[in-house]
C-alpha cells in the first residue's frame, strides 16, 4: 500500500491543505469541552447555607460537604457571571464555525485528491496493459485485468479517502484529549487505560483474521467477472447447445463462493462492532463510577468539579471514538493492501517485448521486403519450440500465402512480424533491417493487420474504417469499403457509413465484420498487408472479388495471407506449407501439388482434381 502513496506526490499542496484543515477541525473538537467546562466552573457559582447550631439558624457559606443532609447544608441558589458565560460562549461559537468550515474543506479536498489518484492509477494501468505483449496479456487474463483496473482501484481510492481524513486527525484528537482530560482529572482519565489495551488487542485479532479472507475475496471477484464475461460473449454458443442451465449453475457456484467469503468476513466484522461498543460503554461506566466516588467523597464549593467531570466524559468519548476510527481504518486496510498488491503486480510486470528500436529508422523510406531467417519461437512456459527453422522472403508486389493444418503455427508465425511476440532465435527483417531495431510505432505503421477474429469497436462504421487513419477523406473511406466488398451492405443500411456498431458488433454478421476489418487495413495503404484467415466467413464469390480488388490495390505492397481454403491461395505468388511448426513445402500451387504431400492432402480434401487444375 505504501507504494501507492507515491501517487499523492503531484498533489502535495492539496495534501498539505488537507493536513492543515484536519488539524484545525481536530483542535476545534478538543477546545469545545474545555470551554464548556470553564463556562460552567467559572461562570456559575452555587450559594450555600449551613445550619449554625449556636444561633439555631442557617448562615451563608462558601462550601458544603456533599455528604451532609439538607437539614445541615443546602444549596439555596447560584450566581451567574454573564461576562464569563458570553466570553466562553462566543469562543465556542467561533471555534464551531471555524471547525465546521475546516470539515467542509477537508471533505472536498480529500475527495478531490482521492478521485484524481484513482484516475492516475487507472491511467497508468491502462497504459501498462496497452504496452503488454500477448505474453503478459495471456499471463494475467482479461477478467483479472478488468477487475484490477476497476474494483481494486476503487478499494484503494476508498481507503485513501479515509486515510487522508483520519491519519492526522486521530492522533491529534487521541493525544490532545488524553492530555486535556488528564489536566482536568487524572483519577478519571486513568480509567481509560483499561479500555485502550483491550481495543488494541481486538484490532490486532481482527486484522489477522480478515487479511486472508480479503485476499481470497479479490480472487473470487476475478472468477465471477470471468464467468460473467464468458457467458455474455458466448451467449450464442450457450443457446445453440442449450447449455443455459449449465452456465447458470457455473455462475451460481462462483457467486455462492464469493458470497461465502464475504459472509465470513462480515461475521468477523459483525462481532467487531458490538465488541467495540461493549468496551466503549464499560469504559464510560467506569468513568461515571469514578466521578461518583470523587463527588461523594469531597467538599464542594463550586461547580468546577462537575464541569471537569463533564469535560472528561466528552474527552473519553473523543478518545474512544478515535480508537474506533483506527479500528475502521485497520479493517479497511487488509482489503486495500490486497488490492494495492494486485495493482502493483500489473504496474511492475516486466514487459518482455521492449520498444528499444533506433529512431533513425523513423524517417527511413521502407519498401516492404520481408525476410525470415532461421526463425524459431517458443512460449515462455513451454519446453519445446512451436516454430522451428522458418526461412522465407517476400518482395513488394508479391502475395505470399501460408497454409497448414490446425495447430501448425500459422497465426503464431505472422504474429511475430508486428512483434506481438518476439522470435526466440533467428531474425525477421524488413528491407534488411531487423524489426527489433525499428521503433514499434514505425514498424506497425508499415503493416495493415487483419486478425483472425474480426474486432469492431462501438461507434459507427466510419469510425471503425478510419480507426487507423482518422483524417481519411470521404473518397478514401468509400474506396476502402469498395475494395473490401463492403459497399453494398453499407449502402443498404439506413444511415450508411454512419450506421451504429453495437458493443461486440453483434448487429453484423461474421462476413460483414471481416470486410469492415479489411477496409480498416486497406485505408491505411500500408507497405505490408497481413491477413490472418480473414476471408473464412466470406462466400466464394465475395472472396474471389475481394482478392481481385486487393491485387489491383496492393501492386506495390507485400501481402501475407493465412488461409484454410485452397481456393483463397491458389493464385498466390508463393505458398508456404506448415506442419508442426516447420516448413514442409514452399512454392506455387502446381509445384506443391506435385512435391508436397501435406499440401496435396489439404487440397484434395477441399476441391476436385478438375477444380485444382
Amino acid at each position: 500500500m505504501g507504494k501507492m502513496l507515491k501517487y499523492l506526490k503531484p498533489y502535495w499542496l492539496m495534501v498539505i491543505v488537507i493536513f492543515v484543515l484536519v488539524s484545525m477541525a481536530a483542535i476545534g473538537q478538543l477546545l469545545l469541552p474545555d470551554y464548556m467546562s470553564r463556562m460552567i466552573g467559572e461562570g456559575i457559582t452555587p450559594v450555600f447555607e449551613v445550619f449554625d447550631s449556636a444561633s439555631g439558624e442557617f448562615v451563608s457559606t462558601d462550601y458544603c460537604d456533599i455528604e451532609l443532609g439538607d437539614d445541615v447544608c443546602r444549596v439555596v441558589g447560584q450566581e451567574s457571571d454573564l461576562d464569563v458565560i458570553v466570553k466562553y460562549g462566543g469562543m465556542m461559537l467561533v471555534v464551531t464555525l471555524i471547525s465546521s468550515a475546516a470539515w467542509i474543506g477537508l471533505m472536498y479536498f480529500s475527495s478531490n485528491v482521492s478521485a484524481k489518484v484513482g484516475r492516475d492509477i487507472r491511467s497508468d494501468l491502462y497504459k501498462k496493459i496497452n504496452a503488454f505483449s500477448l505474453v503478459e496479456s495471456e499471463k494475467f487474463g482479461t477478467s483479472t485485468l478488468i477487475t484490477r483496473s476497476t474494483n481494486d482501484v476503487m478499494q484503494i481510492q476508498n481507503y485513501l479517502i479515509m486515510l487522508l481524513r483520519m491519519v492526522l486527525r486521530v492522533p491529534i484528537v487521541f493525544i490532545g484529549a488524553l492530555i486535556l482530560s488528564w489536566q482536568k482529572s487524572p483519577e478519571l482519565t486513568s480509567v481509560l487505560f483499561w479500555g485502550i489495551p483491550l481495543l488494541t488487542a481486538l484490532i490486532v485479532i481482527v486484522f489477522i483474521i480478515v487479511l486472508p479472507l480479503f485476499k481470497a475475496l479479490q480472487k473470487k471477484v476475478d472468477k465471477i467477472t470471468q464467468v460473467t464475461r464468458e457467458s455474455i460473449n458466448g451467449v450464442r454458443v450457450i443457446r445453440a447447445f442449450n447449455k443455459g442451465h449449465k452456465e447458470v449453475e457455473r455462475f451460481k457456484s462462483a457467486n455462492e463462493d464469493l458470497t461465502g467469503t464475504v459472509l465470513s468476513a462480515g461475521k468477523v466484522l459483525s462481532v467487531m462492532n458490538p465488541a467495540v461498543n461493549l468496551i466503549f460503554n464499560f469504559v464510560i461506566l467506569g468513568v461515571i463510577y469514578a466521578a461518583f466516588t470523587m463527588i461523594t467523597g469531597g467538599i464542594q464549593g463550586s461547580y468546577q468539579g462537575l464541569a471537569d467531570v463533564s469535560a472528561v466524559m466528552q474527552y473519553s468519548f473523543q478518545i474512544l471514538f478515535s480508537l474506533l476510527m483506527i479500528t475502521f481504518t485497520f479493517i479497511m486496510y487488509p482489503r486495500a493492501q490486497v488490492s494495492s498488491k494486485r495493482v502493483l503486480e500489473v504496474l511492475e510486470q516486466e514487459i518482455t517485448i521492449v520498444d528499444d528500436g533506433d529512431a533513425k529508422y523513423d524517417d527511413h523510406a521502407f519498401e516492404g521486403e520481408i525476410k525470415f531467417s532461421d526463425v524459431c519461437f517458443k512460449f515462455a512456459d513451454a519446453e519445446q519450440n512451436v516454430l522451428e527453422n522458418i526461412s522465407f522472403s517476400a518482395r513488394p508486389g508479391e502475395v505470399l500465402a501460408i497454409i497448414g493444418s490446425t495447430g501448425s503455427g500459422k497465426t503464431t508465425l505472422i504474429n511475430l512480424l508486428p512483434r506481438f511476440y518476439d522470435v526466440s532465435c533467428g531474425s525477421i527483417k524488413i528491407d534488411d533491417i531487423d524489426i527489433r531495431n525499428i521503433k514499434m510505432q514505425k514498424l506497425r505503421s508499415l503493416i495493415g493487420f487483419v486478425p483472425q477474429t474480426a474486432t469492431l469497436f462501438s461507434g459507427t462504421i466510419q469510425d471503425n474504417i478510419t480507426y487507423g487513419k482518422p483524417d481519411a477523406s470521404t473518397e478514401e473511406i468509400e474506396a476502402a469499403a469498395r475494395i473490401a466488398q463492403a459497399s453494398e451492405f453499407i449502402e443498404s443500411l439506413d444511415d450508411g457509413f454512419n450506421a451504429r456498431v453495437d458493443q461486440g458488433a453483434v448487429n453484423f454478421s461474421g462476413g460483414q465484420k471481416q470486410r469492415l476489418s479489411i477496409a480498416r487495413a486497406v485505408i491505411r495503404k500500408p507497405l505490408i498487408y497481413v491477413f490472418d484467415d480473414s476471408f473464412s466467413a466470406l462466400d466464394f464469390k465475395t472472396d474471389a472479388a475481394l482478392r481481385s480488388a486487393l491485387r489491383q490495390e496492393t501492386t506495390a505492397s507485400t501481402v501475407l495471407i493465412v488461409a484454410q481454403r485452397i481456393g483463397t491461395i491458389m493464385d498466390a505468388d508463393k505458398i508456404i506449407v506448415l506442419q508442426e511448426g516447420r516448413i514442409v513445402g514452399q512454392g506455387k500451387h502446381k509445384e506443391l501439388l506435385d512435391s508436397c504431400e501435406v499440401y496435396r492432402e489439404i487440397a484434395f480434401s477441399q476441391l476436385t482434381e478438375a477444380e485444382l487444375a
